[in-house]
């Protein structure tokens, strides 16, 4: 337990908690939207013109999914290499003392994976739609990175999901030790990521 609630404890630069909470908020809409959006144009029960059934349904909602999950992807990606670069060359506040260097270390461990993650996961999903030429986003045409190969893109659109399915995982895990620190340690980790309330 925290010894003194009212111990110093520096919070991360406006920057650094603006990237972060943009990241956080984008991954909080990406993820069910990229979940949703390939279970529509996959897996949902739905008829072609012939009014036969078929598996998968492909219309101007599920073209929209598409082309907001490729932007929110890319920007997603933009914020973490600059929020990266900005830790790397700004560093980042010292830990808060109270809390046990085994668990700070865990916390290093996730961030550092969730950073991992969160350039991979997009980097992986464009080469998969790079590979399958499904590069229209809004009628735009982004550039391809490779040749085409529908065989291999379906096989990196899978490494992609199981990305996303860590991401999930190391999100859950980060966002239940905020909840145990605030609530069950009662420390000020969680202070270094929110603006200081003014005196």
């Amino acid at each position: 337990m925290a010894q003194d609630p009212k111990y110093d404890i520096p919070t991360y630069t406006p920057i650094a908690r603006g990237l972060h909470w943009w990241i956080a908020l984008l991954v909080l809409i990406q993820l069910p939207l990229g979940f949703y959006m390939a279970y529509r144009g996959n897996e949902m029960p739905g008829v072609n013109e012939k009014g036969e059934p078929v598996k998968g349904v492909w219309d101007a909602l599920t073209g929209t999914l598409y082309s907001s999950h490729k932007v929110i992807g890319l920007t997603i990606l933009l914020f973490v290499v600059l929020r990266l670069l900005y830790r790397l060359t700004q560093g980042a506040p010292r830990s808060d003392p109270t809390v046990p260097p085994a668990l700070t270390g865990v916390s290093h461990l996730v961030h550092w994976l969730l950073y991992a993650l969160l350039i991979a996961v997009p980097v992986i999903g464009y080469t998969a739609i790079s590979y399958g030429d499904y590069l229209d986003v809004f009628g735009v045409h982004l550039p391809a990175i490779t040749e085409k190969n529908e065989d291999l893109s379906k096989e990196i659109f899978e490494w992609h999901e199981t990305g996303a399915v860590l991401i999930v995982v190391f999100a859950s895990i980060h966002i239940a030790a905020a909840v145990y620190h605030h609530f069950v340690r009662r420390d000020r980790v969680v202070e270094r990521m929110i603006p200081k309330r003014a005196s």
